[in-house]
């Protein structure tokens, strides 16, 4: 379960009207309240040095031998199961409840809502319907880690509570623990439990932004990796988009991230676009001082294996999910 608690993103016609910039393909107690992240880095933070190009194929859905092609709700895998890898895949599909801020899904020790003035609904047909200020949905457990993942989840925007988006949207994180708090509590070393926060972050900004970006110590992060999609326009409502953010080690000590969209509602397992990616490979920095707070390096690469996976929000009045699944994997070959 999840510490700090006792017993715990269409269009086809967007597509033939050219409005969709899609590449072609060639990732107890109640917890403390969490902040939303910053739209700009802190002062001191540095633009990622930009390495070698590194296009590496993804492997065909043959895989190894026991490899399956798909998820458990049939959606196509974009690279193989890691052998004896964790995985996870959301219980929606019966026992209709409502969960609340700070609640363990009674149906799935690995599922906990943070966060603020949210709640999910779950009316047990496979979907979700979250509303809240702070949305934040923290999947996995302290005793079993994720590296290398594929997060799939198809997602539908329907209204905000406000109306700058620039900062909203469908969010991930990767490679995180639970230091995303605005308290002063300290960790095992001894070190600000915020330095526990640091996470590979993943956007689909409903201004129609792609971002990525590396926070280091909650909420401090590194200048933003942007690119438009959606030929400048919105990000569409009520149209079910598929996502993938994708995470994975590369030699030399690098980390891949990766963003692959699906505007099918997953026809035939989905028909997967890479739109957005980037290599961590060094010089992807926030300030030496604020670094030194947590005794790591000011453009640290996140090469550990961390125990949560994190979905998250903000200012929303609804939106839904649905075939929301992690794997572990095996990262492609050079």
């Amino acid at each position: 379960m999840i510490s700090h608690f006792r017993a715990p993103f269409i269009v086809l016609l967007a597509l033939a009207m050219g409005c969709l910039d899609l590449p072609s393909i060639s990732s107890g107690d109640a917890p403390a309240m969490e902040e939303p992240a910053g739209e700009a880095p802190p002062p001191g933070t540095v633009p990622p040095r930009e390495p070698e190009p590194v296009e590496l194929p993804p492997p065909t859905d043959s895989g190894s031998p026991k490899e399956v092609p798909h998820d458990d709700f049939g959606t196509r895998n974009l690279y193989p199961s890691a052998p004896n890898g964790r995985k996870w895949a959301a219980r929606w599909h019966e026992h209709p409840r409502t969960l609340k801020v700070g609640q363990v899904d009674p149906y799935d020790p690995e599922f906990q809502l943070r966060g603020s003035g949210h709640t999910l609904e779950l009316p047990g047909d496979g979907t979700a319907r979250s509303s809240g200020w702070l949305i934040r949905f923290y999947i996995g457990r302290p005793d079993k880690k994720w590296l290398n993942t594929e997060v799939t989840l198809y997602a539908m925007r329907v209204s905000e509570l406000e109306r700058d988006v620039g900062s909203s949207g469908f969010e991930f994180q990767t490679r995180t623990s639970d230091g995303h708090l605005d308290g002063s509590l300290r960790n095992e070393a001894g070190l600000d439990r915020q330095c526990d926060g640091h996470a590979y972050s993943y956007s689909l900004r409903f201004d129609g932004r792609a971002v990525l970006q590396k926070e280091l110590k909650h909420p401090l992060y590194t200048s933003q990796v942007t690119k438009s999609l959606w030929g400048g326009r919105a990000l569409p409502r009520d149209k079910w988009v598929g996502i993938k953010v994708i995470t994975y080690d590369l030699p030399g000590s690098q980390v891949k991230q990766e963003l692959w969209l699906d505007l099918t509602d997953g026809e035939n397992g989905g028909t997967w676009k890479k739109v957005h990616e980037h290599v961590d490979a060094g010089g992807w920095s926030i300030s030496p001082e604020v670094a030194a707070t947590c005794r790591i390096a000011a453009d640290q690469r996140l090469t550990r294996p961390e125990p949560l996976i994190i979905l998250r929000n903000h200012g929303i009045r609804e939106q839904r999910y649905k075939k929301a699944t992690i794997r572990e994997i095996q990262p492609p070959v050079p």
